[in-house]
């Protein structure tokens, strides 16, 4: 598996790195595996421009930002906050993520993107973990999203979706502010911040890779 597939194409010149292309082709070639590249949309410009790489390849599977108004993506989305509570409810007691309030917040908070989900939930399970906790509260959450996520103050107009007082109604303009989220600076309407999260110490009882299964 060979990720950031997408530095393949040369930034500044927007050329395709053909000696490493060469170099991939003759190591699928004797290596006799199935390879799985993943990267950014960008990467598909070496497919494009490789005919005898992309002979090598299957289709492409795409995995964009879950859509909170398409209903299949939605319930996907919750499914997964389900796998991610059944794991973490094993050694924390935490709201169910998967209900319907909790899940729209974890969508808020993260702008239906893995990445910055699984980022959040980590560093909740840190946060749990340095303090010695056994439950995760809502605070706690916040707490959590303000380190880990980069836009977690940078959009306007969305307060912070793990306040008591967050309105979890799902209006086509928060929709469409919270679908910003992730993309460079100058496609959004706020500043961004980036955020240091703090590790667990090494003398935890548990990791968060236990904790974290569903992952």
């Amino acid at each position: 598996m060979i990720d950031e597939f997408q530095h393949f194409v040369d930034k500044g010149s927007n050329k395709i790195m053909h000696n490493a292309a060469d170099w991939l082709k003759v190591l699928v070639d004797d290596c006799h595996v199935a390879l799985v590249v993943a990267g950014l949309p960008t990467c598909q410009a070496v497919l494009e421009r490789d005919e005898q790489l992309s002979g090598r390849l299957l289709a492409p599977m795409f995995m964009p930002r879950f859509d909170w108004h398409n209903k299949s993506e939605r319930e996907e989305f919750e499914a997964i906050l389900g796998a991610f509570h059944e794991s973490i409810s094993s050694y924390f007691d935490l709201p169910a993520l998967d209900s319907p309030e909790m899940a729209f917040r974890c969508y808020c908070a993260t702008g239906g993107l893995m990445g910055y989900l699984s980022k959040f939930l980590r560093q909740a399970v840190w946060n749990a973990l340095d303090s010695k906790n056994k439950a995760i509260s809502l605070s706690d959450l916040a707490k959590a999203h303000d380190m880990s996520v980069w836009n977690s103050a940078g959009l306007i107009g969305i307060p912070s979706p793990f306040t008591r007082d967050f309105a979890g109604v799902p209006t086509d303009d928060m929709i469409a502010k919270i679908k910003l989220m992730g993309l460079p600076k100058e496609q959004q309407s706020g500043r961004t911040r980036p955020q240091t999260g703090n590790k667990p110490a090494s003398n935890t009882a548990y990791k968060v890779r236990d904790v974290l299964s569903a992952t």
